[in-house]
């Protein structure tokens, strides 16, 4: 073998080392993301039951804070939303609620570890406004935020993961004969994802891909623009799917793009779902079609019913359960214009519930707005609409569904609103650990998932 032989048979066998070592350090790095997101999981859950066993009449004032956490200039911080004696609810910083404090509570923050995962954990208690609270409104219903934020030098931690709790005062119905609202008030959350649902939990992601047509039922199956048949049209496909958990730190970026056949001005920026602004105004009535679906009428280059709204389900409700809700919720939705121009935009959004109909069809049922004069349908708009980067919304949800019957199956739905948006559509980004859309309704019995 001559020298140069001998060198090029070392290059070689470097280059196959630094792949295999690369390959080696990949797999560490998504091993220990899913360690830390358990991690953190696990001591949330921890956390807040040490608030909930203080739930009875010796120990609820004791649900508080030793002292008023500082507010902090990062916003990577959760006490980013302390305002004063006052801290915002929602992470977009709307829903400032005053803080509980007193000397025998708990400590706003504390440090971690477990194994290698160390971080911080945020603790707030707030005053919750309810209308089942004595006269002359005496509060008696807490709202007990507990956020956890990994160190910095944590291989891709998210900003920060975090769970919420209403706890009423069981001393309520002593001073008012107006019962308190069901003991605990408990927020159950849904994460949208990319997975349709016909699948019982939520699947990795695929890669890039043409938008999900979620016009139909759970057992068509995933549908898409391949499906679609000229002179006939495109058969409606399962809605994605809401699953309970957030999806597993393994991405640190928004990299997946859920509709490749919507263009935007911007490929580079094309990441997410987005979706086409209607061709008339208004927030339509539900349907759940079965037939497929021809393109819309006078729109060029030809556009679908199903690139204009997009629907997600919650797995059905399983036999012998039914849950009560108490009217209120929240839709979390990460968003911005497409192709990063500024203008007002304006979505529909419905909450519903999917249910067989006396000939065994399914049928979506939706919750009227309490709000708004019982519309079946709520709106939220903003000008400008986020336009420079990835920005959270937050859709309040005062509905008129109070229970979650077995078989029956919750759903949520979106759409650009034509009036109110000036632009061509909007994008939206879930299934992402950094970027969370959710869906989360106050249920005042135990969830059965």
């Amino acid at each position: 073998m001559t020298f140069t032989e001998v060198i090029m048979a070392a290059l070689v066998l470097t280059i196959g080392s630094l792949a295999v070592l690369s390959l080696v350090g990949a797999s560490v790095k998504n091993n220990y993301r899913a360690e830390q997101s358990q991690v953190v999981s696990d001591r949330l859950q921890d956390e807040m039951e040490k608030f909930k066993q203080l739930a009875d009449n010796t120990n609820y004032d004791r649900i508080a804070l030793t002292s008023a956490p500082a507010h902090s200039t990062d916003p990577n911080d959760p006490a980013y939303r302390v305002s004063g004696s006052s801290y915002a609810v929602n992470r977009n910083g709307t829903g400032l609620q005053p803080m509980v404090v007193d000397g025998g509570g708990l400590a706003p923050v504390t440090s971690f570890a477990s194994g290698d995962v160390h971080g911080t954990i945020h603790r707030f208690v707030v005053w919750e406004p309810s209308s089942v609270c004595p006269a002359p409104q005496d509060p008696c219903l807490k709202r007990v935020i507990i956020s956890i934020q990994l160190d910095a030098t944590s291989v891709g931690a998210r900003r920060y993961q975090e769970t919420q709790s209403l706890i009423a005062d069981p001393r309520a119905s002593q001073r008012n004969t107006t019962p308190p609202p069901g003991g605990d008030v408990t927020p159950w959350t849904f994460w949208l994802t990319d997975t349709t649902c016909d699948q019982s939990d939520r699947q990795p992601l695929v890669g890039d891909h043409a938008t999900h047509n979620t016009r139909g039922v759970c057992s068509a199956g995933l549908k898409d623009a391949d499906d679609c048949v000229a002179g006939t049209g495109c058969p409606p496909g399962a809605p994605d799917l809401m699953v309970t958990h957030p999806p597993p730190v393994f991405t640190e970026e928004p990299l997946i793009n859920f509709a490749t056949d919507v263009l935007s001005p911007n490929p580079s920026q094309d990441k997410g779902l987005r979706t086409f602004k209607p061709g008339t105004n208004g927030c339509p009535a539900l349907d759940v079609p079965s037939a497929p679906e021809t393109a819309i009428p006078s729109v060029t280059p030809a556009r679908y019913r199903y690139q204009e709204i997009h629907r997600w389900l919650s797995p059905a409700i399983p036999t012998g359960s039914t849950v009560q809700l108490n009217g209120r919720g929240v839709l979390n939705l990460w968003t911005r214009t497409i192709g990063g121009v500024s203008y007002p935009a304006q979505i529909c959004v419905w909450l519903f519930q999917r249910q067989l109909n006396v000939f065994g069809v399914p049928q979506d049922t939706a919750a009227l707005n309490l709000d708004a004069s019982n519309a079946p349908y709520f709106q939220y708009s903003a000008n400008p609409w986020p336009s420079d980067k990835w920005s959270e919304v937050t859709v309040p949800l005062h509905f008129s569904l109070s229970q979650l019957i077995a078989g029956s199956k919750l759903g949520v739905a979106i759409q650009v609103e034509r009036a109110g948006t000036t632009g061509g559509g909007l994008q939206f980004l879930y299934d992402e650990p950094s970027f969370e859309s959710r869906l989360e309704v106050k249920t005042t019995s135990q969830v059965p998932f």
